[in-house]
């Protein structure tokens, strides 16, 4: 008797999740599909900036991705990834409660993500603030609640990016070079505290500060830029580029070149580097990031691929673009496996939401000029908060299940 294939997912993020939903629906029986992830619940990222803010509970935005693969005929095995062999097509991992393990795939997909690399800040345990983690966002929370007045920074450490392995032949119109990883959070967090503080009366309490390791928000468009300078303006929020974070200290951030910036509360995004395993099984670059061809394929393996933010084709990290790889990925997948399902264009463009719930509107942001393209547009509207809200409910009512994605980042 023939066994299924056995596709092993590492991860259980964006992309993992949606790789796996999307195989058991081109394959249902035909595929046996098992998943590892280290965190039994998992929550949704975008909305954490909701939880420094004191808007939500972070137990409010989790599922339990044991139950909701369990229910879709998919084995979940918690556990921490230690090995992968891409030569003898296998994976070892610590399962929960259990010890090591070792397995055998026919493909394998790693959605891993990338490694926050917070030990690189010196003083970020002790004085640093983010929203990368839920426990992140609720000691900020905690912090920002006790925040009686004085200055504020907010900005993100340097993107550890390899700038000569680099993926595909045409790198540029994929995956720039970039000194932030995704600043997007960023400017999130900066017009939610304003108006988190207009509504508190404290504006006059308060001077806020973004920096950037490069020119803040360089993956926009001039255009939309230079929008953003002129928002910050009315806002009297200032900019600093050229800022490359080393250290934060109880009341300063500081930068490798030694400039000092005044900050008694400091949002930091961490650097986004890769994972070691993934270096040494030899399928990624410098950094730690997989490298692929725009089917999310390793360059080295055909039965291997990669999906989100451990894709060094990902770039900048973020949801949008996670979601999108684990479609190209599956579909490839299935088409291997004798299902011939349409694949996607791996045609990037940065899509997100900056939602300001204080203020009632969000900035809808489409651009796709980093990767050469044409697009820029940001919107600001009641209505973009409206969709900011209920695109946080499907995610949570469908277990994490994006397949209308594609349709819904084009409301």
């Amino acid at each position: 008797m023939m066994t299924n294939p056995k596709v092993i997912i590492l991860g259980g993020r964006f992309g993992g999740l949606q790789t796996a939903y999307e195989l058991k629906r081109y394959l249902k029986g035909k595929i046996d599909i098992k998943l590892i992830e280290r965190n039994r619940y998992i929550y949704f990222r975008p909305a954490l900036p909701h939880v420094a803010i004191g808007l939500e509970n972070p137990d409010d935005l989790r599922i339990d991705i044991s139950e909701a693969l369990s229910a879709k005929g998919i084995e979940y095995i918690q556990g921490t990834v230690t090995r992968i062999d891409p030569a003898k097509n296998t994976v070892e991992y610590n399962k929960e409660g259990a010890g090591p393990s070792k397995e055998k795939y026919d493909y394998l997909v790693i959605a891993l993500g990338s490694h926050l690399a917070t030990e690189l800040i010196t003083g970020f345990e002790k004085f640093g603030s983010s929203v990368c983690e839920a426990d992140l966002a609720l000691s900020m929370w905690n912090k920002l609640n006790a925040f009686k007045g004085g200055n504020i920074t907010l900005g993100s450490a340097k993107f550890i990016q390899d700038n000569k392995n680099r993926p595909t032949n045409n790198p540029d119109a994929y995956a720039p070079l970039l000194e932030s990883a995704c600043e997007g959070p960023v400017y999130e967090m900066s017009i939610m505290l304003y108006d988190y503080f207009k509504a508190k009366g404290m504006l006059d309490k308060v001077k806020m500060t973004v920096y950037s390791p490069g020119k803040y928000l360089s993956d926009l468009s001039e255009t939309n830029r230079a929008t953003v300078a002129a928002m910050y303006k009315g806002m009297d929020i200032d900019i600093v580029d050229n800022f490359v974070l080393k250290e934060v200290t109880e009341k300063e951030v500081i930068s490798e070149d030694g400039k000092r910036l005044p900050s008694d509360l400091s949002f930091i995004l961490p650097p986004y580097m890769g994972q070691q395993m993934v270096k040494d099984a030899g399928l990624g670059d410098e950094a730690g990031f997989v490298l692929t061809d725009t089917n999310m394929k390793s360059v080295k393996y055909d039965n291997v691929y990669a999906v989100g933010d451990i894709n060094a084709l990902i770039v900048p990290k973020m949801a949008a673009l996670a979601v999108k790889s684990a479609r190209i990925a599956a579909a490839n997948i299935a088409n291997n496996l004798g299902n011939k399902v349409p694949i996607e264009v791996y045609d990037p463009k940065i899509v997100c939401i900056a939602d300001d719930p204080y203020g009632k509107y969000a900035v809808a942001i489409v651009d796709s000029t980093a990767y050469g393209g044409n697009i820029s547009e940001a919107v600001p509207s009641a209505a973009n908060h409206l969709k900011k809200s209920l695109f946080t409910r499907y995610f949570l009512w469908s277990k994490g299940d994006l397949a209308m994605d594609k349709y819904l980042t084009s409301w």
